[in-house]
């Protein structure tokens, strides 16, 4: 097609004419691509720290019911839901932990160390000992590694569990770190001991189930609650209101994504504009011997779209090396408001997929109205206007 040559011409014989729209586009690449690897980043962190330190779905007693009685028969069940991983049935429960002079209250989950290291991963966060240990010694721990500090223990050191008249005496056999809150104040201990800590008999206060994809566990909740009347719980329905709240922070980054369409679209319509003043005589001529307003457009529009591919590409470059500058220099935020330690951007493959079509958009849309007024000049004025 003629139009594609004359478009090419229009570009290589001003170089320096398409270098403002080509830099504006990149720019607004990198700032999108960036921000969506910003976000991708996040939002995987939240997610990972949220779901890492718990199981990915629950299940918990009846309607009416305090325990889950059945648990071993249930347990069996579970397994047989395809992408199931892991099935751990859990002891929860409060108590007073008391070493010398110094009390703390504690939070007790009960398990059996063989199914919960599946379940969670616990031996991968321990700073200190073996998470197995608790199968063969009944009257041991892993107590979180802030709540050993703050009770002053030491390896070897017994202290003792209270609960509601009734007392036991056990001995760290590791320390845990998650880097969440449940560093002050956790206490895992064998199922067995558990129970007689609690007096409750043979029972459990839930089940925890993990799966290969953690996006199933939404639809392996439902047919678990469909099919056996117990309440099962996903990690989406326990984390829904933090869910809800990317939701919301992803709505506001698409707005600001549109604010940098519509300015970096303006960038490069005002410089089409200029071209088409430039080239007033020309496009008098071209329409004079033949060209009609269709084929006008088309040379405009091609012009527009050639610009794309090279602003893109130069966009995704900017990216990537901004990514590797933050990854190399990492830039610490306050864990505290952001629930994340630093600032990392994950630039996967789509991300740059959109960012090839969020510059090919911008150049097709900023391309539409200077080509349509290049089409509506009159070929008689257009000449002697120059």
């Amino acid at each position: 097609m003629f139009e594609i040559v004359i478009a090419w011409r229009h570009i290589t014989a001003s170089p320096r004419m398409v270098l403002f729209p080509v830099l504006a586009v990149a720019l607004a690449v990198m700032v999108i691509a960036a921000m969506m690897g910003l976000m991708e980043s996040y939002r995987e962190e939240i997610i990972s720290s949220t779901v890492e330190n718990s199981p990915y779905l629950t299940v918990e007693p009846k309607e009416g019911e305090d325990y889950i009685h059945l648990y071993k028969t249930l347990s069996s069940v579970i397994w047989g839901y395809p992408g199931v991983e892991a099935v751990s049935p859990r002891l929860l429960g409060m108590a007073a932990a008391k070493y010398r002079e110094q009390v703390k209250g504690v939070s007790i989950i009960g398990i059996d160390p063989l199914l919960e290291d599946p379940l969670l991963g616990v031996q991968s966060d321990l700073v200190w000992g073996d998470f197995n240990d608790l199968a063969f010694k009944k009257h041991s721990a892993i107590v979180g590694a802030k709540l050993a500090s703050d009770l002053r223990l030491k390896p070897g050191d017994g202290f003792y569990l209270v609960r509601k008249g009734v007392s036991l005496k056990v001995t760290p056999a590791g320390y845990i770190r998650t880097g969440t809150g449940a560093d002050e104040s956790l206490v895992y201990l064998p199922l067995e001991t558990a129970q007689r800590l609690m007096g409750e008999g043979d029972v459990v206060s839930e089940i925890g189930v993990r799966t290969s994809d953690l996006y199933e566990a939404p639809a392996i909740a439902s047919g678990l609650s469909r099919d056996s009347f117990y309440k099962a719980q996903s990690w989406q329905d326990k984390s829904r209101n933090l869910l809800n709240l990317l939701d919301t922070q992803k709505f506001f980054t698409y707005l600001f994504y549109l604010l940098i369409f519509v300015i970096s679209g303006f960038g490069v319509v005002n410089t089409m504009i200029m071209t088409i003043s430039r080239r007033t005589r020309e496009i008098g001529i071209l329409m004079a011997i033949g060209a009609n307003r269709g084929s006008i457009i088309k040379i405009f529009m091609a012009e527009s779209l050639i610009l794309g591919p090279p602003s893109a590409a130069l966009g995704c470059l900017l990216a990537y090396v901004a990514a590797k500058l933050i990854e190399a220099f990492p830039i610490e935020i306050p864990a505290e408001v952001y629930a994340a330690s630093r600032m990392s951007i994950l630039l996967s493959p789509e991300i740059f997929a959109y960012a090839v079509a969020f510059a090919i958009m911008v150049d097709l849309a900023a391309g539409l109205y200077p080509a349509y007024k290049a089409s509506r000049m009159d070929p008689v004025e257009a000449i002697a206007s120059a």
